[in-house]
């Protein structure tokens, strides 16, 4: 029997589901869409009103919010209260970690509050900021003094910690690297409670390395010191088509960014 004599398959009784799927754009732009563009306008409020505190403001909140993380940590009783990890709500992430942790036995401690951008060093290019600093809102303060971030990630969202502790890479990084590459000094707060200060040369030089990509399995990051490069207001794009060789490509590529890069 061929195909076009098949007898034809039953229709399927619908149910709620099919509806669900079918006027699925109700929901979307009459819920969805509304609560999605308040908790953003939220955000985008708080971020605002962190840009108007100075820095010595900051600086200062910074330090009483470290302290109450490290007499949250040093309630912890290992035996018992399991894991530590943030209180951040999962849904709020973005990406497709799983987080099945946090539904089991877990100690968590509060990171909301560390979302400023605490000091731009131009002498140093540095920016020293908390980890819930967000790429707008660190490129809305440096961008007026000609200054940006090295690796600056496209998405708004994307928050320091979440760069740092993942994977944070952008067009840039063909030069300086993955964004984690560009930090000069991260601040842990330890699992016991110690606050240290981990660089490339210091005594914690091991846990400077081990803390990109680690997903914040090492310790709980309340600051970040990150390179600043100049800026200008415009910039000059020269574009030479043509299908190359790889090998022949890659010596053209050193031949231009070998000069910039002092060799």
């Amino acid at each position: 029997m061929s195909d076009l004599e098949a007898p034809l398959r039953p229709k399927r009784k619908k149910i709620w589901v099919d509806y669900f799927v079918q006027f699925r754009w109700i929901l979307v732009i009459f819920v969805v869409l509304p609560i999605s563009f308040t908790l953003y306008f939220l955000t985008y409020l708080g971020d605002v009103r962190s840009e108007w505190k100075s820095f010595k403001t900051r600086q200062k909140e910074h330090d009483a919010n470290v302290e109450k993380v490290v007499k949250r940590l040093k309630q912890r009783n290992p035996s018992k209260d399991g894991l530590v990890c943030t209180a951040r709500k999962p849904w709020i992430a973005v990406g497709m970690r799983n987080v099945d942790y946090k539904r089991a036995r877990h100690f968590e401690v509060d990171l909301s509050a560390f979302r400023n951008v605490l000091n731009i060093d131009k002498e140093r290019m540095v920016a020293r900021v908390e980890p819930l600093v967000n790429m707008g809102q660190i490129t809305r303060v440096t961008v007026p003094m000609n200054l940006a971030l090295a690796v600056v990630a496209e998405l708004d969202d994307l928050t320091v910690g979440g760069l740092i502790n993942g994977y944070g890479i952008e067009g840039s990084s063909h030069k300086y690297g993955l964004f984690s590459d560009t930090v000069v000094a991260f601040e842990i707060v330890l699992a016991d409670g110690s606050l240290v200060r981990a660089t490339k040369d210091n005594e914690y030089s091991d846990l400077f390395y081990a803390i990109p990509w680690s997903q914040g399995t090492l310790g709980l990051l309340v600051a970040a010191e990150i390179k600043l490069i100049p800026i200008k207001e415009y910039m000059k794009l020269t574009y030479k088509p043509g299908c190359w060789h790889p090998e022949r490509y890659a010596q053209h590529m050193l031949i231009l960014l070998l000069p910039e890069m002092g060799t």
